[in-house]
């Protein structure tokens, strides 16, 4: 893995965290939806967690010691959905392609754990498509198991 150095996200990453965009929207998502609408769905979720710049949340940007961006994770509290008790929740994680595999995402999301542990959260959560079988194991390798699953019927 190269090394890597992560800092808050700034107003010049911008440009950035949008270009990862497509690698979060072209992930494997329910067969029902179309790349439209899953692009649709990116582009305004992405909005909408980016705009919350609150003293709650943090973009961390992961960079190459030769100074290139490679990824980056969002964080924000959340609420468990048994316990109502606050909790971290990842909002987005993504990698630069050529970054994928080199241990970039597992550098981000030690970060997020430990951005939670240091608000005083004992979970951290997110969400994964039910379709996105390589998140999932990444995500599992990590610690996290399932704890709901929501069910679709299109009609």
């Amino acid at each position: 893995m190269t090394t890597l150095e992560l800092r808050t996200a700034r107003p010049e990453d911008g440009d950035f965290l949008q270009a990862l965009s497509p690698r979060l929207s072209g992930v494997p998502g329910p067969a029902w939806h179309d790349l439209a609408a899953m692009e649709g769905f990116q582009s305004r979720y992405m909005a909408a967690t980016l705009a919350a710049t609150d003293g709650n949340t943090q973009t961390l940007v992961a960079w190459s010691n030769d100074g290139r961006r490679l990824g980056y994770v969002h964080m924000r509290p959340g609420k468990d959905g048994v316990t109502d008790e606050p909790c971290g929740y990842v909002s987005l994680l993504a990698v630069d392609k050529d970054a994928e595999g080199s241990g970039v995402a597992t550098c981000l999301m030690a970060a997020a754990e430990d951005w939670a542990r240091l608000r005083g959260y004992r979970f951290l959560c997110l969400d994964v498509f039910a379709d996105n079988r390589r998140a999932i194991d990444f995500y599992k390798r990590g610690g996290f198991e399932s704890e709901t699953i929501r069910m679709v019927k299109p009609l």
